[in-house]
Order: C-alpha cells, then sequence, then structure tokens
C-alpha cells in the first residue's frame, strides 16, 4: 500500500517527495509521472525567474525562501556525489508602470522592503540613469530588485527528483486515469497500466492536468492550460547591461546568454494547449513594442523560441493549496501556479509536506491559499505590479 500518492512528478511533485522523504516517508511515498523525460511539462519550458517583486507578503517570503535554496542547491538539496548545477545568476528585474499606478507601486515597496526586499523605487529620473538607452516618456515609475536572480528550471527540477530517489523514494512511469472514493475519502488510485494504488492520501501537483485529476473526484477548479511563448533574438547595436523588464503592457525583456529572451504575460490569454510556436507575435507584436521603448532593439535578428504553458487560475494568479475544503478529506490539491511554480516550490513543498507529516503549515502560511476562496468565488486583494 502506498500511503501518498503523487500525481506528478514536476517540480511540485518531485520538491514534495523530496521534503516528505526527507521527514522520513520516503517509503510511504509513491509519485505517479506518465512521462520522466518532461518533454511537455511546464517546468523545463519556464522563463526560469526568482524574484522579490511580488503583489502578495506570502509570495515574497516564499520568493526569498527559494532563492535561498537554489543558490545553494548542491549542499541543500542532497543529490549524491554528482551535484545538480542549476547555473544560478542574479540579473535582477524591474517593474515599469505609469502614474495610475503611483499608489499601488509605492504600498507594494513598503510591503516588499518591510519583509527583506532589497527593492528600490525608482522615478523616471532613476530610470532614465539606470539604463540611458531606453525611452520612458511613458513611464513613470520602476520597482528595480537588483539581486532578483534565475536558474535552468530544467535542471532544478531533475535536482529535486534525483534527491528524492536517492531517498529511496519510488516514481511510476504511468498516467492515472481514475480515483476512487467512499464519499468521504479517496481509496484508490487507478493507473493506465492496469495497476491500482491503495492509498491514504492522494496529492494532485499535476501542474496543467490538474482539472483533469481533480474532475476524477468531481473537483471543481478555476484552472486552465494557457500558452505562453517565448522568444530568443540578438540586436546589432551595442546596449548597457540591464536588468530583466517586466513592462506595464504585459511584455517581458532579459538578457539571456549572448542574447534576448522576450514574451508576454499569460494572464488573459485564451485557455488550452496549443504547442505551435507563432513567430508572428514576436514580429507584430514584440518587436514593436521593444523597439518603442529602446532604439537598439529596432534591428533585432530572430532566432527562435519556445511553447510553454502556465496552469492559470482564472480566479486570481495564486495557486490553490492545501486540503479540499468541503471535499474528500485526504484529498490535497497543489495547482493554477500562474507562472509562480518554480520560484516557490522549495516553499509550498516544504509546507505541504509538514501538512502531511504534522497535520499543519509551520514553515509558510498557506491560509490564503485555501480551497475556500475557490467555493467562495473571493480573489486573493494583490494590488502589486505582477500580472
Amino acid at each position: 500500500m502506498a500511503k501518498i500518492v503523487i500525481i506528478g512528478g514536476g517540480v511540485i511533485g518531485s520538491g514534495l517527495a523530496w521534503n516528505l522523504a526527507k521527514g522520513g516517508a520516503a517509503a510511504d511515498v509513491v509519485v505517479v509521472e506518465p512521462d520522466p523525460t518532461y518533454e511537455f511539462a511546464a517546468t523545463p519550458r519556464a522563463f526560469g525567474g526568482i524574484r522579490y517583486v511580488q503583489g502578495l507578503r506570502e509570495n515574497l517570503l516564499m520568493s526569498l525562501y527559494g532563492r535561498d535554496i537554489y543558490s545553494d542547491f548542491s549542499n541543500t538539496v542532497d543529490t549524491g556525489e554528482d551535484p545538480v548545477e542549476l547555473g544560478f545568476h542574479e540579473c535582477g528585474y524591474i517593474f515599469l508602470g505609469q502614474s495610475k499606478h503611483t499608489a499601488e507601486f509605492e504600498a507594494n515597496h513598503r510591503m516588499l522592503v518591510e519583509n527583506g526586499a532589497d527593492v528600490e523605487l525608482l522615478d523616471r529620473a532613476g530610470l532614465e540613469k539606470l539604463m540611458p538607452s531606453f525611452n520612458f516618456n511613458e513611464t513613470d515609475w520602476g520597482l528595480h530588485s537588483p539581486h532578483d536572480s534565475r536558474i535552468d528550471p530544467h535542471a532544478a527540477l531533475q535536482g529535486f527528483r534525483r534527491a528524492a530517489v536517492r531517498l529511496r523514494t519510488n516514481y511510476l512511469k504511468d498516467r492515472v486515469v481514475d480515483i476512487e472514493d467512499d464519499g468521504k475519502i479517496t481509496k484508490r488510485v487507478r493507473l493506465e497500466s492496469g495497476e491500482a494504488l491503495d492509498c491514504d492520501i492522494v496529492v494532485n501537483a499535476a501542474n496543467c492536468w490538474a482539472p483533469d485529476v481533480c474532475a476524477m473526484v468531481g473537483m471543481k477548479i478555476p484552472v486552465e492550460p494557457v500558452r505562453r511563448q517565448t522568444f530568443f533574438f540578438d540586436i546589432q547595436e551595442e546596449i548597457e547591461t540591464f536588468p530583466g523588464i517586466r513592462d506595464h503592457t504585459g511584455i517581458s525583456i532579459r538578457p539571456d546568454g549572448a542574447g534576448f529572451v522576450t514574451g508576454r504575460t499569460a494572464a488573459g490569454r485564451d485557455a488550452g494547449f496549443n504547442w505551435e510556436l507563432d513567430h508572428r507575435e514576436f514580429d507584430d507584436d514584440l518587436w514593436p513594442m521593444m523597439a518603442h521603448r529602446s532604439k537598439c532593439f529596432e534591428a533585432v535578428k530572430y532566432k527562435g523560441g519556445w511553447v510553454g504553458h502556465y496552469d492559470q487560475n482564472r480566479l486570481d494568479a495564486n495557486p490553490i493549496l492545501g486540503h479540499w475544503v468541503g471535499g474528500l478529506e485526504n484529498f490535497i490539491i497543489a495547482a493554477g501556479f500562474s507562472g509562480h511554480g518554480l520560484q516557490h516550490a522549495p516553499a509550498v513543498t516544504l509546507s505541504l509536506a509538514e501538512l502531511i507529516l504534522h497535520g499543519e503549515c509551520r514553515s509558510f502560511d498557506l491560509s490564503a491559499f485555501s480551497y475556500q476562496r475557490i467555493i467562495d468565488n473571493t480573489p486573493i486583494p494583490d494590488s502589486g505590479p505582477t500580472p
């Protein structure tokens, strides 16, 4: 009997498996993951940013912890004799806003600084000094977080998985096709192979496929897969080193290796899986906005891109975490991260492991992300600048 079945072996599922194994429960855990190559998983296709500029105190605290784990990954996550290299690199981020965002930016800056983030609020003159090659005529404020960083998302996922396996956690290459219950608790997980796993706890960490898993037990969540395209390009002109930019238009631009990457937030986009890279978004949408932001982007060389998907929570773009309130008592949800899964995985999975092993989250308060707000149709108030 597998006491704890984790559905989905991505960064959340594997991070949770590792934390449970550290707590002595490795023998009780089975992770069901249909594709150990993670070809279509969200994590390997993520942008890889670890950033402090968050609209919620809870998210900031989780980002601070995530940085602590990822910046010293080979020591904090024991993967054995062959350490996993994440390519941790401080790149900084800056979020841009207009005069209509003044109150929100000022309040957000106070919250971030009061809770330990090294973030500065820049006016237009400060922005022009920091990034002289850029046009800020339509921008009034910037929240600059110089110590924000980026990592290799796929390496982080593999690191958590290897650390869990090293502690003898069992991974099954299989797919969940049904979950049986008695009206109060889940009893059994049925797999595509024909195998059935009796269980005490089921954790849905299936990311973009989480709604399908929820449907097996009659749980409804406002989570949908939403495509996010990322494009890689180079420029002809020289430009100063600049932090990753998140514009008030939703566009993001960041130096990456020998070139640059750009994309646009998934919020508000059509739902559904679409794996086709559409370069027209770069040509018709992103490139003109970049060229308006800086003349250095007027002449670019497009080099390709990739497609990923957010498990977008349509209610408030924050995750749904913890027990299914009002539903099966032993069914736990961890989905709807809306692009924050990688950076918050260390904190979320630590806290969920505590919930499973000790009956409560001890390290981080996840109560704001409860399913109760889904029942009540009450979004988490979040006036921060993050889209």
